[in-house]
């Protein structure tokens, strides 16, 4: 099945490293390490100040309690991710929960996703005793009183190796602390997904947000339900060099907007797509989309064949039961469901009925796309090989890569392979 990351945390080795990496991020992640067997089993209180100052809205201030066992295998994280902090003034969060008895290793943690300018002071870990009392846990600088030193408070560290995101600045800054002198400032900008050179406009009854990139004949990236345009950090600087790369947020994800009242089904996003390449006077486009945005490359050069020049699909599906686990889906929709008291969860459960409940194409409707079409998918995919199969199949003159030794995430984990293969088809 195509899984939602409703949360877009990979925690690996968090220890520190002296060897340094630099890369593009959208997420910095900074971490105090905390080491401990007594605390398993306990309630804990976290709480911090923290605001935000010129964000976009898929920027996303994070603080939260990491727990881990003995072999440094993640356990549970319990954040601000869904509080969609939005202050520019100083303000006091808390999270709160019990420790799982499993939990051997913790980390106070912060995470800052795209542009903005994010500040945090005045971290308080609490743990209730044995006796029922709360006692207060040394924690080191805290207040980001002291330099900075990274044996305290570190980068996200990958396999050993420390993290450095080249879009993101961090320093202990002296301009309107909450507490004594100073407090942590972490800087994000010019992040695919929310470039200075970033804009707007209304299509369909919602505004959406798109970049482009290069120069030559046109080339619209559609990404995947749980994804951004951010998903394609890895193919941008390629394909620019060849294309105008043309990247949409679509409803509901990035920096679009989305309308509550409206159901989300895949022909409200081709109607979206469609008046949006209009707004932006291209008249034809190839068009690589990745899982639902390989749908919406098929959807396109069924019902719009006039704007798709060449279309490559990437583990898209034509109706649900082509997906491995479809009924995963509806666990998910039922769990959120029962945390969904203050409605916090209700565009996730919109997106995850989208693929459980559309698209709903037969085979047969295949066989009117004129375009010149690649349908690809990982040997180890979420969409069902036979099915992939079967797209192909069914549009005539199409081109089939069933990719060995991959997954969904084909597009990211080996990106040389996938664009090499993608621009080897563009172009021919």
């Amino acid at each position: 099945m195509k899984k939602i990351v409703l949360l877009l945390l990979f925690i690996f080795n968090l220890t520190f490293s002296q060897k340094k990496i630099t890369e593009k991020s959208e997420m910095f992640y900074y971490s105090l390490d905390l080491y401990s067997e007594h605390y398993a089993d306990k309630e804990f209180k976290l709480s911090a100040a923290v605001r935000i100052e010129n964000f976009l809205p898929n920027s996303k201030l994070d603080m939260g309690f990491i727990e881990k066992d003995e072999d440094q295998k993640y356990i549970n994280y319990t954040s601000l991710y869904y509080d969609n902090v939005r202050n520019t003034d100083w303000k006091t969060y808390e999270v709160k929960g019990t420790i799982n008895p499993k939990s051997k290793n913790f980390s106070v943690s912060i995470i800052c996703r795209n542009k903005g300018d994010f500040y945090f002071d005045d971290f308080k870990l609490q743990i209730k005793n044995d006796r029922g009392k709360w006692e207060t846990i040394k924690l080191e600088n805290p207040g980001f009183e002291e330099g900075i030193n990274l044996k305290q408070w570190n980068n996200f560290v990958n396999n050993g190796n420390q993290i450095e995101p080249e879009n993101f600045t961090y320093t202990h800054t002296t301009e309107k602390p909450f507490k004594g002198k100073s407090c942590l400032h972490i800087k994000g900008t010019d992040i695919l997904g929310s470039s200075s050179h970033g804009k707007f406009l209304e299509a369909n009854g919602v505004q959406l947000y798109y970049e482009t990139y290069g120069e030559g004949e046109p080339l619209l990236l559609l990404h995947g339900n749980g994804q951004s345009i951010n998903a394609f950090s890895k193919q941008v600087e390629e394909y620019a060099k060849h294309y105008k790369v043309i990247l949409v947020d679509c409803r509901g994800r990035g920096n679009s907007g989305y309308q509550d009242d409206v159901e989300l089904t895949f022909d409200v996003e081709i109607e979206d797509l469609k008046q949006f390449l209009e707004k932006i006077n291209i008249e034809k486009t190839h068009i690589v989309g990745w899982s639902d945005g390989g749908i919406l490359g098929i959807l396109m050069a069924i019902k719009h064949p006039e704007k798709v020049d060449k279309m490559v699909s990437m583990a898209g599906n034509i109706f649900p039961a082509g997906m491995i686990d479809k009924e995963e889906l509806m666990d998910y929709i039922k769990q959120l469901e029962k945390l969904n008291d203050k409605h916090q969860y209700d565009k996730n459960i919109d997106f995850i009925y989208l693929d459980y409940k559309y698209p709903n194409l037969d085979y047969k409707d295949l066989n009117v796309i004129t375009s010149k079409c690649l349908i690809m998918a990982g040997d180890r995919d979420e969409i069902k090989t036979e099915h992939t199969v079967k797209i192909f199949e069914n549009i005539p003159n199409a081109q089939l890569a069933i990719v060995p030794n991959a997954t969904h995430y084909l597009p990211s984990k080996n990106p040389e392979l996938f664009n090499q293969i993608v621009l080897r088809f563009l172009k021919e």
